[in-house]
């Protein structure tokens, strides 16, 4: 259950940002519970493939940048689901605001948990994002054999 919060945060933003765009800003508006469907889906996939698989092997920056990617296809697989019409612009400018907002999101875990002693980029949070903590830095945690 340690995937509960950032969980909850992602579909919160993103939640935002679909309703914002789809519901409000386009004419005519996609229906408030399919903005919510498809933020939902993008929330999962984000989740579990940007934040859960990229962001520990890629970093922040391009984890950002492959969400961005994630989400153009996903939003763009949604609005054929929907009976409204959405336009090329505004999946790409949704997609945009979704990759902003991880990697404001990003920023915020590191801030949140912190970076490591000598000042290295953080990859990811494990402990934030559900996982047991930091590895131990090399020649830490191990016991030295007493002659």
């Amino acid at each position: 259950m340690d995937h509960v919060r950032p969980l909850l945060i992602k579909f919160i933003y993103i939640a935002a940002i679909t309703m914002i765009f789809f519901s409000h800003l386009l004419v005519p508006a996609v229906p408030m519970g399919s903005s919510l469907v498809i933020a939902l889906v993008t929330t999962a996939v984000l989740y579990f493939a940007g934040d859960l698989y990229l962001l520990p092997r890629l970093g922040v920056l391009l984890t950002a940048i492959a969400n961005f990617i994630i989400a153009i296809v996903i939003l763009a697989l949604g609005s054929s689901f929907v009976r409204q019409p959405i336009g090329a612009g505004a999946v790409l400018a949704t997609a945009a605001v979704i990759g902003v907002a991880e990697w404001i999101f990003y920023r915020y875990i590191r801030d949140e948990i912190g970076t490591s002693a000598e000042g290295k980029e953080m990859l990811s949070s494990p402990e934030f994002l559900g996982g047991e903590g930091t590895p131990p830095e090399e020649g830490e945690g191990e016991q030295s054999p007493e002659e």
